[in-house]
């Protein structure tokens, strides 16, 4: 890790570490890491971006820092400005006329709390502010985060076209914040998981001292290192160009490593894990459901097997180990 992107990751930790507000973050200037220098931003990229991500992750932070993190960097792109509390609308449906919009914003996490909201329609960028929505209907998904639903009717909206950027490919912008943060939801848990486990006795000797402990610990582990990596390898491949195919390895194996590693840390833990006051399941819950947000396995493996099968076997060690040899365009992302 380079000097710059430590002071990142200790500057993320020490801000979200602690009951923060949106304010706080604002100051740290964590929001704005994919913006360019020359516009007020970090000057990062998704590698810059991943440290940030898995410290949400890590202090099961309840704000959308992941979401504002991509809504300014769809802003900045598009040459519009944001201010205040952003997030992102995954599901945006509706007509943009006169300098309004019309339509409606589905599952949008903190939608009815952030000042504005980003969206794509038709290869269109656009930003509403949340005091504008006709009606909000909120929803949480299993870990108690907002997921709300915004409608809107000629609401004032500031917008630009990209061509580069539609409905598609922001599923797999939005699966890849839940892949940094679902690492490091992973790596708190199993540093839960290993303290307690030395801390806790049982027939007079800790319960890591025993062999069937520490193997489920081996697993979470494993667990936790491949979802790690796949998060690094994913936001790697985003900085050079087109990363679909890696992030939706990343948010397959994401999903795998969460759905074992987080029985593992509750049978490790036993009751404790289930306690209010423990952190633990502020962590699991988290993951539990974002398995299932921007993309579950079976989604995520279909759409490698489908690409898969359609290139041919012919390419697939090629298509494995070499993406810029596959023919693919090189879409900047970083």
């Amino acid at each position: 890790m380079s000097e710059t992107r430590a002071l990142l990751a200790e500057t993320a930790n020490r801000v979200l570490g602690q009951e923060c507000a949106w304010r706080d973050v604002t100051e740290a200037g964590l929001a704005s890491v994919l913006v360019a220098q020359e516009r007020g931003g970090f000057g990062g990229n998704w590698e810059d971006a991943l440290v940030i991500l898995k410290a949400c992750g890590r202090h099961a932070t309840a704000l959308p820092l992941p979401e504002a993190i991509l809504s300014a960097r769809l802003a900045d792109e598009a040459g519009l400005a944001l201010s205040g509390m952003a997030t992102i609308s995954p599901g945006t449906s509706g007509e943009i006329a006169n300098a309004s919009f019309s339509g409606e914003m589905k599952n949008v996490p903190w939608g009815g709390e952030a000042e504005q909201i980003v969206g794509v329609v038709d290869n269109t960028i656009i930003i509403v502010q949340r005091g504008d929505a006709k009606e909000i209907t909120p929803h949480k998904n299993p870990a108690g985060e907002p997921r709300d639903t915004l409608r809107f009717e000629s609401a004032p909206a500031k917008s630009a076209r990209l061509i580069d950027w539609n409905a598609d490919r922001l599923l797999p912008a939005c699966a890849l914040l839940r892949v940094g943060q679902m690492a490091g939801a992973l790596e708190r848990a199993l540093e839960l998981s290993v303290t307690y486990t030395r801390g806790r006795q049982q027939f007079g000797k800790p319960l890591a001292g025993f062999q069937a402990i520490q193997q489920q610990l081996a697993v979470l582990a494993e667990e936790t290192a491949a979802a790690g990596m796949a998060a690094a390898s994913a936001c790697k491949a985003a900085g050079r160009g087109d990363a679909a195919f890696e992030i939706a390895a990343a948010k397959l194996r994401a999903n795998m490593a969460a759905r074992t590693a987080t029985g593992i840390a509750h049978q490790v833990h036993g009751a404790m894990g289930f306690t209010a006051e423990y952190p633990l399941h502020r962590l699991t819950r988290r993951l539990w459901a974002w398995q299932t947000e921007f993309g579950n396995e079976r989604h995520w493996a279909e759409m490698l097997g489908t690409e898969i099968a359609q290139r041919g076997p012919d390419n697939f060690w090629n298509d494995l180990t070499d993406r810029d040899a596959a023919g693919r365009g090189q879409r900047p992302n970083g």
